[in-house]
């Protein structure tokens, strides 16, 4: 990964000048595009056992529909992916696997037509047992904007551990498994197509590439009580590419830059499985985002979700200015499908 910024720009750039690539230019981190319609019926019927999971608007944003084809033959994965943005034809579109953006716990998917246009980044897991999985799709902005979305759903029928009986691991339960987040821009720009030599380029006309983000996120919840809270932990930036400052708590000594953690403000478990906040600072009670979700599988077993973070804030506390992000978890429940790591200490 090159961090250095003046490099980066002329690499990415051609002849085009560098600004700087400084958070305070607005082209860095653009505004989002508000989807045209909403991406669930929003009728208020009541939610029962049997409603389907509905992603919040915010969480979905401009991601209606997202599905990994598993490749037959020796043939590599696909996403099929259906947002509304500019990333290929037809409607419902193919991603192509993308190894070298895999990051832990996660697929990567890509697509980008040509060298003037957006370079789309997908992640996508399922849990360990296949009842549960998690989507997330953007860019990095182009033309003083970006698109991006969740999707989280779960196979087959979903029922609630046995919340009547008493001891460790009946209703009282524990999740844990890996974070994947994009930031709305800032990335190195290395897997952008190169724009030819010789064509001119104004600065927002150059697409740029999202910022991929790794963590972990532990989830505890109980049954009786219907309630579910969390935290997002050990996030990093790990391409983040905007400053050449060493001093500078966003520099990327090619490790990444660390971020704060997220917490999962406490919320109740809907009738279907469902359920979504608010995001707080780790360090402090201050609303930096929303989160939502669903339970799956047997038991409980697994958990999908996603997450929407509109005040980005690095391991030292500091804003990230014009920064916004999207993120997916999925999660495994510690016992049954999942055990060492977070789930020391819990029970059963």
């Amino acid at each position: 990964m090159n961090i250095n910024i003046l490099a980066s720009c002329t690499l990415a750039l051609g002849l085009m000048g560098c600004s700087g690539n400084s958070l305070n230019n607005p082209l860095i981190f653009p505004e989002e595009i508000t989807p045209g319609e909403p991406t669930d019926e929003g009728d208020g019927t009541a939610i029962t056992a049997s409603s389907p999971v509905v992603v919040p608007d915010d969480l979905a944003f401009n991601l209606a529909n997202a599905k990994i084809i598993r490749g037959t033959g020796g043939d590599p994965d696909t996403l099929l992916v259906n947002i509304s943005a500019l990333d290929a034809t037809p409607i419902e579109a193919t991603w192509q696997r993308r190894p070298a953006l895999d990051i832990p716990g996660y697929q990567a998917f890509a697509v980008q037509e040509d060298a003037l246009d957006r370079l789309f980044i997908g992640l996508a897991a399922t849990s360990a047992d296949g009842s549960a999985s998690a989507v997330l799709a953007g860019d990095g902005g182009q033309f003083g904007s970006y698109f991006s979305g969740t999707k989280y759903d779960r196979e087959g029928a979903y029922t609630p551990p046995d919340a009547t009986a008493e001891g460790p691991g009946r209703g009282q339960v524990s999740y844990t498994g890996k974070y994947a987040g994009l930031l709305n821009g800032g990335g190195a720009g290395d897997d952008l197509l190169p724009i030819p030599a010789g064509r001119p380029a104004a600065p927002s006309e150059a697409p740029t590439q999202a910022t991929q983000i790794t963590g972990d996120v532990f989830v505890n919840a109980n049954f009786a009580d219907d309630v579910v809270n969390g935290i997002v932990k050990n996030r990093n930036a790990i391409d983040l590419d905007i400053t050449s400052d060493v001093g500078s708590a966003n520099h990327n000594d090619g490790t990444g830059v660390r971020m704060e953690d997220l917490n999962m403000v406490p919320t109740a478990i809907l009738a279907n499985g469902t359920f979504g906040a608010d995001l707080e600072r780790g360090p402090i009670k201050k609303v930096v985002g929303t989160y939502g979700g669903a339970f799956g599988g047997t038991d409980a077993s697994s958990i999908a979700g996603g997450v929407h973070v509109t005040d980005v804030y690095n391991g030292a506390g500091e804003k990230i200015e014009n920064a916004l992000e999207r993120g997916v978890f999925v999660l495994d429940q510690c016992g049954v499908t999942a055990s060492g790591g977070d789930c020391i200490g819990t029970a059963p």
